[in-house]
């Protein structure tokens, strides 16, 4: 598929592209807050690193005092001194 089309797509659903392509989607807010949507499970825990698995790779949430304050099918958030997100792909 091209990106233009890929573009229409994500337009008409009203998502961003990488989320149609990679299937997640993240936000940090303030600092103290990550909201994932899309995860695919926990792949390591550690009051200051906690990497997720996503469907093109994985998210690692570096910081202090991280704790997962909800976590469901597909979706987590993550409270505490946020200072790092990296996407690996």
């Amino acid at each position: 598929m091209n990106d233009s089309f890929n573009g229409t797509v994500a337009d008409i659903c009203q998502v961003e592209l990488k989320t149609l392509l990679c299937g997640y989607k993240y936000s940090v807010f303030d600092g103290k807050t990550f909201v994932l949507e899309g995860h695919k499970g926990i792949a390591s825990y550690s009051d200051v690193c906690i990497k997720f698995s996503v469907k093109c790779g994985a998210i690692a949430v570096t910081g202090t005092d991280l704790k997962i304050k909800c976590l469901q099918s597909g979706f987590a958030v993550v409270q505490g001194k946020i200072c790092a997100v990296e996407v690996k792909s």
